[in-house]
């Protein structure tokens, strides 16, 4: 009877060490499955930081690319609005010149006895003037054509915005297809 008794012990004891096994290993397996879904958080905020690093390596890169271009652009164009305020500034300095040259003439002052005297020296005056804006006439011309594009441009912007003029211009460019459609209907109806 007492063998039994060991027995039952023995087989209890060793059950009741299986469950505590079997209860220490469940605990080792939730806590790796913890450690693991840590490790998968860790490598997803991982990726996330990768990838978030390519795309400012990237955006940098095109930004750095874009920027350094428009700054080439922008040298090129301040030295050559630059090259033509020196070229206008001459321009106006010799016209200047050529106008007080102009203004100086006075035909009320001449002497009689050198009218043909002083008045080659005048006709002169005004063809040197009118040799000097003929040599620079494209120049000024192109300057007087940008500044009537700009204020184009300025009275453009100023008018108002006008609801029913926009109506209007929506109708006109679908005008076409109304009548496309309208006339395919009739043929339609008609086939019936």
């Amino acid at each position: 009877m007492e063998e039994t008794v060991n027995d039952d012990s023995e087989n209890r004891f060793s059950i009741d060490d299986l469950n505590i096994k079997v209860q220490q290993a469940q605990e080792i397996l939730l806590d790796l499955e913890r450690r693991k879904e840590e490790i998968e958080r860790q490598k997803k905020q991982l990726e996330e930081l990768r990838q978030k690093q390519r795309t400012f390596e990237e955006d940098h890169r095109t930004a750095v690319d874009l920027l350094t271009r428009g700054l080439v652009l922008l040298e090129r164009q301040a030295g050559e609005l630059k090259r033509q305020l020196e070229e206008i500034e001459s321009i106006h300095s010799q016209f200047s010149d050529q106008l007080k040259a102009i203004e100086s003439i006075q035909p009320a002052s001449w002497d009689p006895m050198n009218l043909e005297d002083e008045l080659n020296k005048a006709l002169v005056t005004v063809e040197q003037a009118k040799t000097i804006y003929a040599q620079y006439r494209d120049k000024v011309g192109s300057v007087t054509e940008r500044l009537a594009i700009e204020e184009e441009v300025e009275e453009e912007e100023e008018v108002p915005f006008r609801f029913w003029n926009k109506v209007m211009s929506g109708f006109a460019y679908s005008l076409p297809l109304i009548l496309v459609l309208l006339a395919g209907m009739v043929i339609w109806v008609l086939k019936k």
